[in-house]
């Protein structure tokens, strides 16, 4: 009886403990934690959310979250981009810390490549990445997207900004085109990008891609012999919408400006090259100015401080089926030369969801005006001008004088701040990307996308001349030459134009791609048909002479009121066709091959050459990957390459295959039949047609590596190259017997081969400090390997084109010309004899050994090019800070990176007797220089040129910031607060004299200065 009693007493106490798991398993409880990296950092939006449910949260700024009514015996999910989603059960835990670890799978480096993406462990070709989101680069003060990859992508040479809105120059790998264009194609997001460059908000940049190989380019065929460059623009990231602010404030200012002459150096200057023995050539106004003291330095009068505005506000969040990224901007900017304006709103969407697991649709849509209205300073006027000259003819300084006085020499700013000129220059652009991608459920890994990119430019522009715009010369206290009456009499002067220019154009892609992995191997298929279309439309009307009208008290919108009126009409359409087969194969993660065909098609071609084949292939091995490497613990990584590839470039104008006539009153073809007062007009040849017309092909080979070591702290890329590029588009001289003197042909070669060199290391890298390097090479070398294929003279050899500076075997760019040998010195009697000069002028080298210069005696002097690019870069960061800049080089020797820079060496040839300049120590026969010739030396029918080295050093970028933790930001609603110091171009080391080397502006050149800016921003997130 009482085992029973027992036994039931055992049973009643499991039942009871049975009852209550029960209720504690239904019991619900609120949930307390934070989540963080393997580094300890907080992980601000990650989800938390309940398993099996739809109920969860995000993590606020410090990483923490509350869970309301969690049951106790539950599980959470725990994600986070770029993170390995973790789920952990509770056990009736209501407090909970979580670590979540990268997904390296995941953040394995993809490259973007044309229609599709790559891992860069697995692809042949040569690829270069910057990203530019959350990177030191993207502070600063650039306004146009290419700035940002200067100098970090070795091969890809961009040249400098030194305009308000400008845009800067880019080649990749050299020169491969004599007439043609030799800039890369730009890819937007996946499409072939038919806009400006200066339409793509640098703000809205993520990352570029560069391939700079046949292999990685060939996917556009036609287009891609000078390279692609693929831009990605950002997206949504976090779960949490995460609103972002940026804005900065820029100074800029012309540090390396020349030092002009003052009064009494450039007195002496004038009286030195002219012989002259007193002051009477002085107008009455600058000698008393000069009496005075009253200098005036044009230079300094016809600059500022520039300023730079630049804002940014986006709004951006990612989920389950959903991404999404809105961004405006505005940026404005007043250059450092008075009237050299531009400003900029810029605003983008983007959106993106999965409608179904196998459904995805995006639409992305951009608008951008641009305003680059006014005119500039005239710099070479300020070069020129008296220091003595008037700058105003009043009082107040408020009224301009036009001529100041330098021998008819404008005031720079005339024009600009006066009003008797009214210029404007407005920009619009507008630009859709809709696509479908549909992962056919029926095959895994069977994707077909479809892409429709549509893009309308419209540019109004119009400038108008007021007839106070031609004031005639005079007496400076000559006020009649400002009055109405005189103002009368110069309305037949006054003229304007109006320029409507409209730019259409979209692309249509079908991409279809399969990707599959079977036991060690891996295949991924792409086809792709292609079309594209752009329209050019351009409306010019021209007004001279408003005399008959009597006034021009509209401005451009009296145009109609001209007596003489004109409206020119232009247009022009051009069509690509294209279809495309890649296929890339990698076994055992050791082996890589990949091969592509395209097939383009191109309405600018000659009838016979509408179709070009354009292949690649490419294969690599990772050496690493192969048992004899287990041992090796120096060599991390090492992957050899090697590439083939044919690819195009359309080198054409729409409509350059055909003949063409010309009629009207501009083929001057009057006739005019006995005494009839009618004028008829009849038609002339004008160019002569070639319907053999066809591609510039470019055939390269590419061999390198990509390796790291020492556990990824150093990696080092290596690629060499060789290219010929044949069938050159560019016009030749033919007998005029056929009625034409010139023709349109396909002919000649041109080869470039070069090395580029990238290296990356890790320094240091300690819990509160880091440091890396970054070093980017290269060296290209290009050569005519063939032109006309003509030996008129006979030497069995091809002609060289001496008039255009163009010699077989060469480079392009041979600067041709007499050797200079100094200059000619009061002993030289034998060579002032034989040539009839006098000492103090340049003396040249007798090459031919007859004792006379002649042109014999000339020879290639060098080369415009550079001989090799070196540039480095580090970044520090010591807990909250980071410390980035960067240094450039661009290098000549060898005769390599010359320009002529007459100026910098001659006192006399501006072509006016008194101009200004800069002070030169011309020859005397009491100061016998060899450098620079004497006073009165004005030219000797260009056989001198003051060859100077363009290269430099320049300390490019540098930027300091600060990212603020602290717990205040919370209390503000502040998810992230992060404060920067920019500053760009702050020195130049330099030969060069005048005013930059890189743009290669020469003493008195009317060529806009390469400015120094400093930065203030903050860049704020909620």
């Amino acid at each position: 009886m009482k085992r029973k009693v027992l036994n039931l007493m055992k049973a009643t106490i499991f039942v009871l403990a049975w009852l209550v798991c029960l209720y504690g398993s239904a019991q619900e409880i609120t949930v307390r934690g934070n989540v963080s990296d393997a580094n300890g950092d907080p992980l601000i939006g990650a989800t938390i959310q309940i398993k099996g449910s739809t109920i969860g949260t995000i993590t606020d700024m410090d990483g923490r979250f509350v869970l309301q009514n969690v049951p106790s015996n539950s599980a959470l999910e725990v994600s986070y981009l770029g993170m390995l989603t973790q789920t952990v059960a509770l056990e009736g835990r209501s407090t909970i810390n979580i670590v979540l670890q990268e997904d390296l799978e995941l953040l394995d480096e993809i490259i973007v490549i044309g229609y599709g993406t790559a891992k860069r462990k697995d692809f042949t070709g040569s690829v270069s990445s910057v990203k530019l989101e959350d990177s030191p680069v993207a502070l600063a003060s650039n306004l146009n997207a290419l700035e940002a990859i200067k100098g970090n992508v070795s091969g890809l040479d961009i040249g400098a900004t030194n305009s308000a809105g400008g845009q800067p120059s880019m080649q990749m790998r050299g020169q491969k085109s004599i007439s043609g264009s030799n800039d890369p194609l730009i890819v937007l997001d996946g499409v072939i990008f038919m806009g400006s460059i200066n339409d793509i908000n640098p703000n809205d940049i993520a990352s570029f891609d560069i391939l700079k190989d046949a292999t990685s380019a060939a996917a556009y065929g036609s287009r891609s012999a000078n390279g692609v460059i693929i831009i990605t623009t950002k997206k949504g990231k976090s779960d949490k919408p995460i609103i972002n602010f940026n804005a900065s404030g820029s100074l800029q200012s012309w540090i390396n400006r020349p030092k002009l002459m003052n009064g009494e150096q450039w007195i002496e200057s004038v009286m030195a090259r002219n012989n002259s023995t007193d002051l009477t050539w002085l107008k009455p106004q600058e000698a008393a100015n000069r009496e005075a003291g009253k200098e005036t330095n044009w230079l300094d009068a016809s600059t500022r401080t520039g300023w730079i505005q630049d804002y940014q506000l986006s709004v951006s969040g990612s989920g389950e089926k959903m991404n999404y990224y809105l961004s405006a901007s505005y940026a404005d900017n007043q250059g450092v030369i008075i009237g050299d304006d531009f400003n900029r709103a810029s605003f983008l969407g983007k959106i993106k969801t999965d409608i179904t697991s196998w459904l995805e649709i995006g639409v992305d849509a951009a608008f951008t005006k641009s305003d680059y209205s006014g005119v500039g300073a005239a710099i070479n006027q300020a070069y020129v001008m008296s220091p003595y000259g008037v700058m105003y003819r009043d009082e107040e300084k408020k009224l301009l004088e036009k001529y100041p006085y330098t021998q008819s020499g404008q005031n720079p700013l005339w024009g600009v701040t006066n009003g008797s000129r009214d210029n404007t220059d407005l920009r619009d652009n507008f630009r859709m990307n809709a696509y479908t991608v549909i992962k056919l459920p029926w095959l895994p890994g069977l994707s077909y996308r479809f892409n429709y990119a549509g893009n309308i430019g419209k540019e109004r522009r119009s400038d108008f001349y007021y007839e106070s715009h031609y004031v005639k010369e005079g007496a400076y206290d000559d006020e009649s030459r400002y009055s109405p009456e005189a103002y009368q009499n110069l309305l037949s002067n006054a003229n304007g134009s109006i320029d409507n220019r409209n730019i259409t154009s979209w692309v249509i892609d079908n991409i279809l791609n399969y990707v599959a992995n079977f036991d060690k191997h891996s295949i991924d298929l792409t086809l792709v048909a292609t079309r594209d279309r752009r329209d050019y439309k351009r409306e010019v009307m021209t007004g001279n002479d408003f005399a008959a009208n009597g006034n021009t008290t509209l401005g451009i919108n009296g145009l109609h009121k001209a007596t003489v009126q004109k409206i020119t009409l232009e247009g022009d359409r051009r069509s690509n066709i294209g279809y495309l087969g890649r296929a890339s194969y990698s076994f055992d993660n050791k082996y890589f091959l990949t091969a592509s065909y395209r097939r383009d098609g191109a309405s600018v071609f000659g009838v016979n050459q509408k179709w070009g084949d354009f292949m690649a292939f490419g294969s690599a091995w990772r050496i690493t990957n192969e048992p004899f490497m287990n041992d090796e613990n120096i060599l991390d990584d090492l992957k050899l390459k090697l590439s083939w590839g044919k690819n195009g470039n359309q080198g054409l104008s729409p409509y350059g295959t055909l003949s063409t006539i010309r009629n009207g009153a501009e083929a001057a073809a009057r006739y005019q039949f006995g005494n009839s007062s009618n004028i008829l007009y009849g038609m002339i040849p004008g160019t002569l047609g070639n319907a053999d017309l066809g591609w510039e092909t470019t055939e390269s080979w590419n061999t390198g590596f990509e390796s790291a070591w020492l556990n990824n702290r150093i990696f080092l890329d290596v690629d060499l190259y060789f290219s010929k590029t044949t069938d050159q588009i560019f016009e030749r001289n033919i007998p005029v017997m056929t009625g034409f003197k010139t023709i349109k042909s396909s002919l000649g070669q041109i080869n470039n081969r070069g090395v580029e060199i990238t290296l990356r290391t890790m320094n240091i890298t300690k819990q509160d400090f880091t440091w890396m390097t970054g070093v980017t090479f290269w060296l290209n070398r290009n050569k005519l390997a063939h032109l006309y294929g003509e030996d008129l003279d006979g030497d069995g050899k091809e002609d060289d084109d001496i008039s255009n500076s163009r010699f077989i075997g060469k480079p392009l760019g041979a600067i041709y010309g007499y050797v200079q040998d100094g200059i000619v010195q009061e002993t030289d009697t034998e060579y002032m004899e034989k040539n009839g000069v006098s000492a103090g002028v340049p003396k040249y080298k007798d090459l031919d050994g007859d004792k006379v210069i002649t042109a014999a005696d000339r020879d290639i002097l060098g080369y415009t090019t550079p001989n090799f690019k070196l540039n480095m870069s580090n970044t520090l960061t010591y807990k909250n800070f980071d410390l980035y800049f960067m240094f450039t080089g661009t290098f000549g020797g060898g005769g390599y990176f010359l320009k002529a820079n007459r100026e910098a060496y001659m006192t006399n040839g501006s072509g006016l007797f008194n101009s200004n300049s800069i002070y030169i120590p011309w020859w005397t026969p009491e100061n016998k220089s060899n450098k620079y010739p004497s006073a009165v030396f004005s030219g000797d029918g260009g056989r001198f040129m003051g060859l100077q080295s363009r290269g430099f050093v320049r300390l490019q970028d540098v930027t300091l910031s600060h990212t603020f933790k602290d717990k205040w930001l919370k209390d503000l609603n502040i998810s992230n607060l992060k404060l920067f110091l920019t500053a760009k171009n702050l020195f130049t080391i330099t030969n060069w004299e005048g005013d930059d080397p890189e743009v290669g502006s020469a003493v008195r050149e009317n060529t806009y200065p390469v400015l120094t800016s400093f930065s203030l921003g903050a860049n704020i997130s909620f």
